[in-house]
């Protein structure tokens, strides 16, 4: 923007791409919970209050020890619950609160990058239209609106912080440069483990763009720092996940280094052509003689012999060794317990380090052609923009959408259980039916799957289907949290089959496993009713309402309990409780205090 002051250009551009970003993004203020953010952030109990800092530096990401019988997650990302935690004492649970903050942190990430490319490039206005470009990319929507894939760009906004305070230390030479940059690696690192490819990056900067480069042995003694958190962080990863890695049976090294160019290329294309987005679950070609994977080996090839010939573009070549060093994380020579080979959401800390060449590639194709430059930027950025609009509202805004997108539009029957789940709820038992054979078929080791399929066996007046079916789950692996959902839907099969003792005996071990759940609750102090044990049946009710105050299944459970116990007065008192337009709307329990007062008042004239 020429004839602009340079002091106005400092506040324009951030402002112009804060308002571009935040209109591709409208749709994400109304979104919900979806998948992974649901157990990680929606019914995480240990995010709604803060703790010490040892209570973060103990626990896994989002799982508390013990999560997973005898399993660990292997993702230590200590600062992510702190973060959730200041999510929920500013929105409450509310997910729109969460994921305006996703988009407020993507657009610092944007602010930071737009000031890394000027420090680098000396242009405002081309590292401007390369931020743009990240900050409306297609392919980062996922980092955004998914609420738990914020640790992508926690890690990425730390890690820019980190190395941009590094250049700048590495110029002036000031302690508090340098300490920032120290701190910021550190909050990277505790946010995510991809954070450990700076030090590789840091190495590439000092080797390729500095000019005056210190002598081997004296930049190492400036890494110093930055490898004594690194082995800090390792230390307390140890100690809490038992791994240093993630936890994953993988093949034969030989076999994952082969088809790493075909990854690479896989990535590349998200990035350069992205179009038919979506949450992909991709895996290996069957054999190593698949076209795809050998025209991938040759065009990497191609690639890596194009940065050899053009190596004294320094800058160019640090773009290059950079997205690779920090997209290997994810290219699966080290282990990782993805289902997926690829993930939108892993490429939002590699397109920051690719953005350098694709700045310095536009900004000599600028001087070169300006007129098609600038025409070809602005298609790119409405590309950008609308597409990212697009999958905002049409597939990360709630789980139907998501759903519905990834089972029926794109045959992705990872979430085929997921789909039949949100069938079931509407009561669409024929469809979900379907769908839940269609996941069992295609994920028999996934036992969410059997849990829910017997959920619909059991409503639908199949519970002798419903317990071979959940027999099938036995062995599987389970969170503490399903295991609680599989006693739980063997006690009601048995309670329909009016096996009341065996049902019992389910609920108690429901409840064991998973005490945060109200639904079993309301089923323990149901079965204890049906019994005829009401001195029990109140005490198991009460213990649910304890936890669950407002839940109104729990206290018409307890009513009745009191109804059939003969205690008129208590039933009445309970209900009472609940909020008079709540009462009318509901038939059951109008009725139910109706007939507690009529009993009450013919036991006063007795």
């Amino acid at each position: 923007m020429q004839g602009f002051p340079e002091s106005k250009l400092k506040i324009l551009y951030p402002l112009i791409l804060s308002l571009f970003i935040t209109a591709a993004y409208i749709p994400t203020f109304s979104g919900e919970f979806i998948l992974d953010d649901r157990p990680l952030v929606k019914d995480n109990l240990f995010i709604r209050e803060f703790k010490r800092p040892a209570f973060y530096l103990s626990h896994e990401d989002g799982v508390r020890n013990g999560g997973l019988t005898g399993y660990h997650t292997g993702y230590y990302r200590p600062l992510i619950n702190l973060f959730y935690t200041i999510d929920f004492k500013i929105w409450g649970m509310n997910p729109s609160g969460f994921r305006t903050t996703n988009l407020i942190l993507h657009l610092f990430t944007c602010i930071i990058l737009y000031q890394l490319l000027f420090t680098l490039l000396g242009g405002r206005f081309i590292a401007f239209a390369i931020t743009l470009l990240f900050g409306l990319h297609p392919v980062n929507t996922e980092s955004v609106a998914f609420i738990c894939a914020r640790n992508n760009i926690l890690v990425t906004l730390f890690s820019l912080i980190s190395f941009y305070y590094y250049l700048k230390n590495s110029k002036e030479k000031k302690i508090w440069t340098g300490l920032f940059s120290y701190l910021a690696f550190m909050a990277a690192l505790f946010c995510k483990e991809f954070a450990v490819m700076l030090l590789p990056i840091f190495f590439l900067y000092n080797r390729l763009i500095v000019n005056n480069r210190k002598i081997l042995k004296d930049e190492i003694f400036g890494y110093i720092p930055f490898i004594l958190i690194l082995f800090l962080y390792f230390i307390l990863r140890k100690s809490v996940t038992s791994s240093l890695l993630t936890p994953s049976e993988m093949g034969h090294l030989s076999y994952r280094v082969y088809f790493t160019p075909y990854l690479i290329v896989w990535n590349l294309k998200l990035i350069f052509f992205p179009y038919g987005l979506h949450s992909f679950g991709l895996s290996y070609p069957s054999t190593f003689f698949d076209c795809h994977a050998i025209l991938s080996n040759a065009l990497v090839f191609l690639m890596g012999a194009a940065l050899w010939i053009g190596r004294n573009n320094r800058l160019l070549l640090f773009s290059g060794l950079s997205f690779l060093a920090v997209v290997f994380p994810v290219l699966n020579i080290i282990p990782t317990a993805s289902i997926s080979l690829v993930a939108m959401r892993w490429l939002y800390l590699p397109i920051t380090f690719i953005s350098i060449g694709a700045a310095w590639i536009i900004q000599k194709a600028i001087v070169r052609r300006r007129m098609l430059t600038t025409s070809l930027l602005c298609i790119t950025v409405f590309y950008f923009g609308t597409y990212s609009y697009f999958l905002n509202k049409n597939l990360w805004h709630d789980e139907a959408t998501f759903y519905n997108q990834e089972v029926r539009n794109f045959n992705n029957y990872l979430y085929a259980g997921g789909l039949a789940e949100r069938l079931l709820d509407n009561k669409k038992y024929r469809e979900a039916e379907r769908y839940f054979q269609i996941a069992i078929k295609n994920y028999p080791n996934k036992a969410k799957n059997y849990i829910n399929y017997a959920a619909l066996l059991i409503d639908t007046g199949r519970p002798d289907a419903a317990l071979m079916c959940l027999n099938k789950a036995k062995s599987l692996t389970m969170t503490y949290n399903e295991r609680g959902q599989w006693f739980n839907n063997i006690g009601m099969a048995y309670f329909r089959l009016k096996k009341q003792d065996k049902a019992l005996k389910n609920f108690k071990k429901a409840i064991v496993f998973s005490p945060n759940e109200s639904q079993f609750w309301a089923n323990l102090g149901g079965a204890y009713g049906s019994m005829g044990d009401y001195i029990n049946s109140v005490s198991a009710l009460k213990k649910g309402l304890t936890r669950f105050p407002d839940s109104e299944l729990l206290v018409k459970n307890l009513a009745v309990s009191y109804y059939r116990k003969g205690d008129y007065e208590k039933a009445i008192s309970v209900l009472e409780r609940i909020p008079f337009q709540d009462r009318k709307e509901d038939s059951d329990i109008s009725r139910l205090l109706e007939e507690a007062r009529q009993m009450l008042k013919s036991r006063s004239h007795y």
